[in-house]
């Protein structure tokens, strides 16, 4: 049976301390997590370093996104062409 996002990532020391928490305690661990999640956001996207690496990334990727932009033009324009050189083929046998 596949596992549960949950499952795949918490450990099984964490989830068999909580297999009794309260509803109450349950809310209040689920707001402190909702909390850390928006902090950590925060710091990822005041993370300096992080930042530079996504502008390298980025400059990296620029070359292959234009070559591959180029080349899927390429086809394009190709796909076309063919069409119109089939249609004129046919048009030319009917005439």
């Amino acid at each position: 049976m596949a596992k549960t996002k949950w499952e795949k990532v918490l450990t099984e020391s964490y989830v068999a301390a909580k297999v009794d928490v309260s509803e109450a305690d349950a809310e209040q661990e689920l707001i402190t997590a909702e909390f850390a999640i928006k902090e950590l956001l925060g710091e990822k996207e005041g993370d300096a370093q992080l930042t530079a690496a996504k502008e390298i990334v980025k400059d990296l990727n620029a070359g292959y996104s234009s070559a591959i932009k180029y080349e899927k033009a390429k086809i394009e324009f190709l796909l076309e062409k063919i069409e119109s050189l089939r249609f004129a083929s046919k048009h030319n046998e009917v005439s």
